[in-house]
């Protein structure tokens, strides 16, 4: 079974048709074949492959993937809903930001220069200040991302002010 399109067009079904197959079809033949629909479908049942299309009219359409990292069950305090749609109202902030890079992380002091690459990346003027803190650079002063941090460990991710040093 091999599906092909040649839609085109500016309608949001169109525009989706286009970013599907620029996504999915691996070898940019113009057709997804079973595998390469079979990896659509389950991205798209899962809720993880495509995200949403977004508002009332469909014309925000969301396609990069949000993966579920390794930790993610270390996430304390976090909206998951928020951490699997960025397009939702809230999900923009720093801290879901964050939160979509920590679950990639063990809750440790020692992850944190990891994540603090991760997070200038995104575009997040980020530094760690102290040995479980980290600030965002935008306005709210140093944030306790770790809970229970010690050496070599700590319980979870959190999202903890604590204001200026």
């Amino acid at each position: 079974m091999n599906l092909k399109t040649t839609a085109t067009g500016t309608d949001p079904i169109a525009q989706l048709i286009t970013k599907v197959m620029d996504r999915f079809d691996g070898d940019k033949d113009g057709q997804l074949t079973k595998a390469e629909f079979s990896q659509f479908l389950t991205g798209l049942m899962g809720g993880t492959g495509l995200g949403t299309l977004g508002g009332s009219s469909g014309a925000s359409v969301k396609m990069d993937p949000v993966g579920t990292g390794q930790y993610r069950s270390r996430l304390a305090g976090f909206d998951h809903a928020k951490i699997d749609n960025p397009t939702m109202a809230g999900a923009g902030t720093s801290k879901y930001i964050a939160s979509r890079i920590f679950q990639d992380y063990p809750p440790m002091p020692e992850s944190l220069p990891a994540v603090v690459d991760r997070l200038k990346a995104q575009g997040l003027n980020a530094k760690q200040t102290d040995f479980d803190k980290i600030d965002f650079g935008d306005g709210y002063g140093p944030i306790d991302v770790i809970q229970g941090a010690y050496p070599g460990g700590g319980v979870a991710w959190q999202w903890l002010p604590v204001g200026e040093m």
